[in-house]
C-alpha cells in the first residue's frame, strides 16, 4: 500500500465502491481494538504472545476482558467506523455508504448484511495492514472473505 493513497477501489456482485483510508486517530484506535480483540482468537502465538492457559502464559495476568467476545455496541461501532469512510461509485460520483446520522446513504443495503460484511472486511484489511504481519492479516481476511465472495474482484 502507498503511503499517499487515500482510496482503493472494490468491486463486489457487481456493484463499484471506494474504500477510504481512516484518519490516523481512528485508525490508532481500531488497530488497538483489533489488537484487543484478535489475540484472544488464537492470533496471540503469530505475535508472540502465549496462549492464555499454556504454560508460558502462567506468568501473565490476562484480564477477563481481553478474553470476551467483542460486544455488540462494539462491533457496532467498529462498523460505523469501517462504513464511514466507503462510498459506492454510481454515475452521478460517489455516495456514503453511512450518513453522518448514522443512516445508510446508499440503496439495498440496510438489509444486505453479505455486502455490510465484505465492505467492513475490506476497510479493516487495507487501512490497518502496515500495523500487522501482511501475511497474517491477508490469511485472516481471506478466510473470512471467502465466505462473501462468490463474484467479489480486487
Amino acid at each position: 500500500m502507498n503511503k499517499r493513497e487515500i482510496y482503493k477501489p472494490f468491486e463486489f456482485e457487481g456493484r463499484k465502491w471506494r474504500i477510504g483510508k481512516f484518519d490516523a486517530m481512528t485508525g490508532s484506535y481500531i488497530a488497538y481494538k483489533l489488537m484487543a480483540e484478535m489475540l484472544p482468537m488464537g492470533l496471540n502465538a503469530a505475535v508472540g504472545i502465549p496462549a492464555p492457559g499454556s504454560p508460558e502464559a502462567q506468568n501473565l495476568s490476562l484480564a477477563p476482558a481481553q478474553t470476551a467476545v467483542m460486544s455488540k455496541a462494539d462491533f457496532f461501532e467498529l462498523q460505523r467506523d469501517c462504513l464511514s469512510v466507503v462510498a459506492e461509485m454510481l454515475p452521478a460520483g460517489p455516495a456514503p455508504v453511512l450518513l453522518e446520522n448514522g443512516q445508510f446513504g446508499v440503496d439495498d443495503l440496510e438489509h444486505d448484511a453479505r455486502t455490510v460484511l465484505a465492505l467492513t472486511i475490506q476497510v479493516l484489511s487495507w487501512n490497518v495492514s502496515s500495523f500487522f504481519d501482511a501475511a497474517l492479516l491477508g490469511s485472516l481476511a481471506d478466510s473470512i472473505s471467502n465466505i462473501f465472495r462468490p463474484n467479489a474482484k480486487m
